[in-house]
């Protein structure tokens, strides 16, 4: 923990201030429920470096992504934080600004996981019932900026299904045809990588000695990447920083959440329901649809996938084949 405060709280570069604030959002995810007595140390360090000048969109987002994190996996500690730092900030909203920047922003969030959990913290945050703050500012741009994650979200899908039908055909090929880096190109690539895995060593040890188990991957990244023809500039080398979100066998799916919250909201907030869905246009109308169509087949596939990991279906009452048939008097 040390090491990312020192980082944030001086004047380094803001790509090792962009990883310390990934590592603070893969612990929030990572150790959700276990490091509680952390956040409130988590939520000041972030709005205090975000009260300084950020001078790029990479690090505002990374350091609300940390807010979001906290907000997906304790929503009523969260505000309660917000509530008691607001008390040496009284001519402003903290909670307010943080919506407001966030709602604003989230143009500016890339790739899969960045996006996921921000539409995932939408959905919580809707999901609060009246413990919730005030929506009334954001809640017209609510709908809208979910449009755009989703857009976000369908490319980037896309461009990990082509790049893994890509890493398959390479494959294929066999191995007569690999690349080995030279010596010199390998030494680049680890002082390239060296501070940030001294990061994430030191973050792991400190979490250890907290008696809190941090099991997130740092999965090889390929930088060559950015010169394919299916690269999609908004997939980040920060995803290489794994959470449960991230797993491949995670059943939390962004889709099917965010209907399902729209679904509650109809039936149990019918009034904010409307103020939600009434300032759409017909484009934007069409587009919620898609993603409501995108939601059920997605669920679909969940689903077949469930039943097929538990060995397929399953009939244990016999059934009585009748050997006398009876139409009518």
């Amino acid at each position: 923990m040390c090491p990312l405060v020192q980082v944030l709280n001086s004047d380094a570069e803001d790509e090792s201030e962009i990883i310390a604030a990934k590592l603070l959002e893969v612990m929030v995810l990572q150790c959700a429920g276990k490091i509680d007595n952390c956040l409130p140390s988590f939520v000041e360090l972030v709005l205090n470096r975000l009260t300084r000048k950020v001078k790029t969109s990479e690090l505002r987002t990374m350091l609300l992504q940390v807010l979001i994190a906290i907000l997906y996996c304790n929503p009523h500690l969260l505000f309660s934080i917000l509530n008691k730092l607001q008390e040496s900030v009284p001519n402003a909203s903290i909670a307010q600004h943080f919506m407001n920047q966030w709602i604003h922003d989230t143009d500016c969030f890339m790739g899969l996981h960045d996006r996921k959990i921000c539409v995932l913290g939408i959905c919580t945050l809707l999901e609060m019932g009246p413990q919730r703050p005030n929506l009334e500012e954001i809640v017209p741009k609510i709908l809208p900026s979910c449009l755009v994650l989703f857009d976000g979200l369908k490319r980037a899908y896309e461009a990990r299904a082509e790049a893994d039908d890509d890493t398959s055909s390479e494959e294929d090929e066999g191995d007569d045809d690999e690349e080995v880096l030279s010596s010199d190109e390998d030494d680049l690539d680890e002082m390239n990588s060296e501070y940030l895995e001294h990061l994430a060593r030191m973050t792991m040890k400190n979490s250890v000695s907290h008696g809190v188990n941090l099991n997130a991957n740092i999965e090889d990244y390929d930088e060559s990447d950015d010169d394919d023809d299916g690269y999609e500039p908004d997939e980040t080398a920060l995803e290489c920083y794994t959470t449960p979100l991230d797993e491949k066998d995670c059943n939390i799916d962004e889709y099917v959440k965010f209907k399902n919250t729209l679904s509650a909201l109809s039936t149990n907030e019918p009034a904010l329901y409307h103020a939600l869905t009434s300032v759409l246009n017909e484009e934007q109308q069409k587009q919620l649809k898609a993603v409501f169509v995108l939601a059920d087949q997605r669920k679909a596939q969940q689903d077949s996938k469930r039943i097929e990991q538990s060995g397929g279906y399953s009939f244990t009452v016999p059934a009585q084949v009748p050997t006398k048939f009876k139409f009518g008097s």
